[in-house]
């Protein structure tokens, strides 16, 4: 029996891969997988709910940015180091291949054939992939700009 929460544990494994990568300190991983989890299971909450991924994407972010500043602040470590690695593993893969792929197909087909649904395809999806990298920018940034600062 397989259920389709069951994806949103892979993001453990992706934000650690990339926590490791960027030398992230071995006390600080497993913050960064749960993160990652809660980032992408209230992402899928808010799909299952009929809205928007990058509505969707903005909250997860938003949460990710809290609970690492949050976080860090307790641990007296910069913040950062816990939401990057657990937003990577939300960065639209999916809508940029196919922006890639439908341009791609422009390029390949003949003079006179009709590229028009291509050319929307690939505005759709690229539009799609720039909003969706943008909810992460700015859902990780607001609680930098939003929480209080920390004494040193």
């Amino acid at each position: 029996m397989s259920t389709p929460w069951l994806i949103e544990l892979m993001a453990a494994p992706a934000a650690l891969g990339f926590a490791l990568l960027f030398n992230v300190p071995p006390k600080a991983l497993w913050m960064c997988g749960i993160l990652a989890v809660s980032g992408h299971a209230a992402r899928k909450l808010v799909l299952t709910m009929d809205g928007d991924i990058v509505f969707g994407t903005l909250l997860a972010a938003l949460l990710i940015g809290i609970v690492a500043e949050l976080w860090a602040d307790r641990h007296n470590q910069p913040g950062v180091i816990y939401a990057i690695s657990a937003a990577i593993p939300m960065i639209p893969g999916k809508s940029m291949y196919q922006s890639v792929q439908a341009l791609l197909g422009i390029a390949t087909m003949a003079a006179e054939d009709d590229g028009t649904a291509l050319l929307i395809a690939a505005g759709v999806h690229g539009v799609k992939a720039i909003m969706i990298v943008l909810a992460l920018a700015f859902g990780i940034a607001a609680p930098l700009l939003l929480l209080p600062k920390r004494s040193k």
